[in-house]
């Protein structure tokens, strides 16, 4: 008995707790349209009927502030409508931060790079800076390409500059590198020696360089990329 007792109260709570939900699910105010005389008036609505949730009154206000400097296109709209322009558009980013991480990771896993070091070539009025580095295929595929960044950073972690790499440009005699296959690349810069970060770069001292991979392609026309397209 003492456990029905129980049970029959739980549903009671449950259903009280569903039903609270729904409640604020169907605020009257999320029907509300937005014109340029109410704006105040829907704010002081929704916090006097205190039916919308903590997170639709975030959605909400989010919405305002990335809206609300073009007037015109919050005007005319429901409350609940930008409410789920906002949800979609957080989704959305969301989402593209999550490939972008994964993309990342699976590069990192499929791939092992070493800085080799920058070498200067002078010739004339022609200045390189040539940065040697190695690539391992840890993956099971052929790498076809491979894109991504040697970025240098100084000792209080400010970027000096970026170095953009696209290893199919220096990969044209063997243009794939097998499973377990270590190679050597020279990817060759033009030097400005009117440029302060060049110079910084070519002198190398107290300079951290990192690894920043954006896409990784296979032969078999497999892409893996950061980079989310609309």
């Amino acid at each position: 008995m003492f456990k029905k007792s129980i049970l029959i109260l739980l549903i009671t709570a449950s259903f009280l707790s569903i039903s609270s939900c729904s409640k604020e699910g169907n605020s009257p105010v999320l029907q509300e349209k937005l014109t340029k005389e109410n704006l105040y008036q829907i704010a002081q609505n929704i916090y006097n009927e205190k039916k919308l949730t903590r997170d639709q009154i975030d959605l909400f206000n989010s919405a305002i502030n990335r809206y609300g400097l073009t007037p015109d296109s919050i005007i005319g709209k429901t409350v609940g409508e930008l409410i789920t322009k906002e949800e979609q558009n957080l989704w959305q980013n969301s989402a593209k931060q999550l490939v972008a991480t994964l993309a990342k990771v699976q590069i990192l896993s499929d791939h092992k790079i070493k800085y080799l070091g920058l070498q200067p070539q002078d010739k004339d009025t022609l200045k390189l800076d040539i940065i040697v580095f190695e690539i391992t295929n840890t993956s099971n595929k052929d790498i076809q390409d491979l894109e991504g960044q040697f970025r240098f950073f100084d000792m209080q972690n400010q970027l000096i500059k970026a170095y953009p790499i696209q290893l199919s440009k220096v990969m044209t005699q063997v243009p794939v590198i097998k499973p377990g296959e270590t190679r050597r690349f020279a990817y060759p810069f033009f030097h400005d020696s009117n440029n302060e970060r060049d110079e910084k770069v070519r002198a190398g001292k107290d300079l951290q360089i990192l690894w920043f991979p954006v896409s990784m392609t296979f032969s078999d026309s497999t892409k893996i990329n950061t980079i989310v397209n609309n």
